[in-house]
């Protein structure tokens, strides 16, 4: 039987491989059912939503070409909606390590996959933290790339070593960097769990023996890109067919009653953010939590109405998505989250594999 976390695998023989001689020669990497394989079935979260894939996504074909297998796709929540994959016709996976409770999502099956051993490696993608999220509760390492649009590819991954690999890059020359350290919600002000926030302080002070660390708080403007991130999320479900899901109808609406001059502010707000937050933190990285408490059971947040579901998941995740708004990698091990600012990929990578080495994951 295949693993419940796959929505296709392919038969043997049949699933597309690079070249051999690549760097990713022997890897067998999982893609996340939202993003297309030719010849492979594209579910959304969804099977009443299937199509086949006629063209592989470039992304996807990068990883092919440096050698990679892709032999399966794994289950994310409809359409990228939410922070969880839970819905009637597909399976209900739960975390490997806080049994009983979400695993996050929207890379619903590529954390799980991860962190049951199943995958080395898995691909997801992350327009508000679907990639850290689902890593920090399955406890797995999980990178955004950068990304001039609020979704971005990544990779979840045991450790960071195989991140260099799967990426490509070379590790940089070390530096003294600026560390900001923020413990304080950015898009909503949730109470954090103490442990999250006590580990978030001990890297911190281990961090601070090589690196120059502050702490910061939100940026004054923070609740109003929370709004202006509301509109630009909901705008891209305006022309979506909800089939049968409450809360994607939901967004549906909530994007036909925008009006033209919010739709301006937000992009306009966003051009205008990495400047503002760089003048009010002036750091190289932010250092915080990647979730501000457990995963809650399964079935909280389902039941919940839409609106109030929106709200809970940003609640219990409130740093991850101002990196999708400022387009900058960023990365969770686990439970701490490290996102860029001024850094370059390689370099929050080697921050991050110093962070891993510290805490002894």
């Amino acid at each position: 039987m295949p693993h419940p976390a796959f929505t296709y695998v392919a038969e043997p023989g049949a699933a597309p491989v690079g070249p051999p001689g690549g760097r990713l020669s022997g890897w067998r990497i999982p893609i996340k059912d939202g993003t297309d394989v030719a010849g492979m079935p594209t579910t959304n979260g969804n099977p009443a939503r299937a199509y086949t894939a006629r063209e592989t996504d470039p992304f996807v074909r990068q990883l092919l070409n440096a050698g990679a297998e892709i032999h399966a796709k794994t289950l994310t929540s409809e359409l990228g909606a939410t922070c969880y994959a839970e819905r009637p016709g597909v399976p209900v996976l739960e975390s490997p390590a806080f049994p009983g409770c979400t695993p996050g999502g929207s890379s619903t099956g590529a954390a799980v996959v991860v962190a049951d051993g199943t995958a080395r490696a898995a691909h997801g993608t992350d327009a508000g933290g679907s990639i850290r999220v689902p890593a920090a509760a399955c406890n797995v390492v999980g990178l955004k790339l950068s990304s001039q649009e609020l979704p971005a590819h990544g990779f979840l991954t045991g450790n960071v070593a195989d991140l260099f690999t799967l990426t490509g890059w070379v590790q940089p020359i070390e530096r003294r960097m600026r560390v900001g350290v923020l413990t304080t919600g950015v898009f909503a002000r949730p109470e954090v769990a103490k442990r999250r926030g006590a580990d978030v302080e001990k890297l911190a002070g281990l961090l601070g023996r090589r690196h120059e660390v502050v702490e910061i708080s939100p940026y004054a403007e923070s609740r109003e890109t929370y709004a202006h991130f509301t509109t630009t999320i909901t705008r891209s479900f305006r022309d979506i067919d909800p089939r049968d899901n409450a809360y994607i109808a939901w967004l549906v609406e909530e994007a036909k009653r925008l009006t033209p001059v919010q739709v301006a502010a937000a992009w306009t707000h966003t051009r205008a953010l990495p400047e503002l937050i760089a003048r009010q933190w002036d750091v190289d990285a932010v250092l915080s939590p990647t979730i501000a408490y457990d995963p809650p059971p399964l079935g909280h947040f389902p039941a919940l109405a839409p609106e109030e579901s929106f709200h809970a998941q940003t609640h219990w995740s409130p740093w991850c998505s101002v990196f999708n708004m400022l387009g900058t990698p960023a990365i969770a091990l686990g439970g701490v989250h490290l996102g860029s600012l001024r850094l370059s990929g390689p370099e929050l990578l080697a921050l991050a594999r110093e962070a891993e080495e510290l805490l002894g994951r």
